[in-house]
């Protein structure tokens, strides 16, 4: 009854994950890719004037029509609304000269303390890099807490998602050019 049986389990074991999600863009971040990033999304970029024309904003004829038109504009004009977050972004330093020096100084305080190596000492206890980067991170939030960075985040998200949704959903689809994938949001429509 009992018979050998042989298996071969020789092989190799390949014990690296592949990062996902939040981690790989965290990865491309501290690479440097980030900037390279930005470009290629901002190169596809839509002309202002397509973006912008008054002609093309209708009011949707059904729900379905909404979310159909407002998933395909969002996929369509997402590096002009990257533009628009940018320029409300920008907006918001230029007129908050504290936020702007509270900004600057943060990005100068970080290249200081990454650029080379930086000895801390409390009496005759020297600080760990780790724990550097600690404090530095606590007094950058607290200056910025100090210049108001909490509203103008929640200012410029909330103005980014109202301009970008009343676009979205007025900007008439069927005035764009034909796109060459139409079935990335199927939807039932009864008409």
């Amino acid at each position: 009854m009992s018979e050998n049986v042989n298996i071969d389990l020789s092989g190799e074991i390949n014990a690296t994950m592949e990062k996902k999600g939040f981690q790989k863009l965290l990865q491309h971040v501290r690479s440097g890719a980030a900037p390279a990033l930005v470009m290629g999304l901002l190169s596809s970029r839509r002309p202002w004037t397509q973006f912008v024309a008054t002609d093309n904003f209708k009011t949707p004829a059904s729900i379905p029509r909404l979310s159909r038109r407002f998933y395909r504009n969002i996929e369509y004009f997402q590096a002009n609304y990257l533009v628009v977050f940018l320029g409300l972004f920008a907006y918001c330093l230029i007129t908050s000269p504290l936020l702007l020096i509270a900004m600057v100084a943060s990005f100068f305080g970080y290249k200081k303390l990454t650029s080379g190596p930086n000895t801390w000492k409390i009496g005759s206890w020297e600080l760990t890099k780790t724990q550097q980067y600690a404090i530095y991170a606590c007094a950058s939030m607290a200056l910025c807490w100090l210049a108001g960075a909490g509203a103008v985040l929640f200012w410029v998200l909330g103005a980014t998602v109202t301009v970008v949704a009343l676009h979205a959903s007025f900007f008439d689809t069927e005035s764009l050019p034909p796109s060459d994938n139409l079935e990335q949001f199927p939807m039932i429509e009864q008409v």
